[in-house]
């Protein structure tokens, strides 16, 4: 059983969508206290209810998952919503619309647990004080991206990247820099790398010394080192 389980609202206009999402997440741990068919339905169970997050697809008739979400966003930040889509892009906008991650139909479990771990510790670090976007150069453009789209921010040859499976970019600023932004959000592993913690999966064993952090997008794993295991692991066991 999920020892910090969420409470879901599930917005899918397909039904068999809805339950398969609503077995996944309470076989996960988490309750689902309602679901909605549209954005009408959404709006009406949140005027009763207060979920924590909200698993919503994004093309669903009349007013779009992404649409609803700009406007929920507007009304109450702190409602994590989570998209669900068969699109393989996730649109730059829907940030900008407050959603915090996205899941790819056919729902795997494997990526449905990682996006409700991650509004777990949302959930847990509300009113912390630290941002939640980082700004990167990524070729000839200027991004800010979620924190939780960056794996690990990591010093090579002078710079510093920020690199998940699906990112990699320059960020203007020092580890140490990094650190002191949004210390409660990261992980030393070695000299050189920050690790986001949302995104870390666990640890590889490849021999005494041979330690690498893995990741829930399955970015290469990090090296860690000796000096910074004993505090990676009490991470995983404790989250803290």
């Amino acid at each position: 059983m999920n020892k910090s389980p969420l409470d879901l609202l599930v917005a899918d206009d397909e039904p068999i969508a809805r339950q398969r999402l609503t077995a996944l997440a309470q076989d996960l741990g988490h309750r689902v206290v309602a679901e909605a068919a549209h954005a009408g339905e959404v709006t009406t169970q949140l005027q009763s209810l207060s979920p924590d997050a909200l698993l919503l697809d994004i093309d669903m008739p009349g007013e779009t998952g992404l649409e609803l979400a700009r406007r929920l966003h507007a009304e109450d930040p702190g409602l994590t919503v989570i998209l669900v889509t068969a699109h393989d892009r996730f649109p730059l906008e829907a940030f900008e619309a407050g959603v915090r991650d996205y899941v790819l139909k056919p729902v795997r479990r494997e990526r449905l647990e990682q996006a409700l771990q991650r509004a777990v510790q949302q959930k847990q670090g509300r009113g912390e004080t630290f941002p939640n976007e980082v700004h990167i150069t990524v070729g000839r453009r200027e991004e800010r991206v979620p924190l939780e789209r960056v794996d690990i921010f990591i010093a090579e040859g002078g710079y510093v990247m920020a690199r998940s499976a699906r990112l990699a970019g320059f960020v203007d600023a020092r580890l140490r820099d990094l650190e002191a932004c949004y210390g409660p959000a990261l992980l030393r592993v070695h000299r050189g790398c920050l690790a986001v913690k949302a995104s870390i999966k666990g640890i590889e064993n490849l021999g005494p010394t041979d330690n690498r952090l893995l990741f829930h997008d399955d970015l290469d794993p990090m090296p860690i080192s000796r000096r910074q295991l004993p505090r990676v692991r009490e991470y995983l066991r404790n989250g803290t």
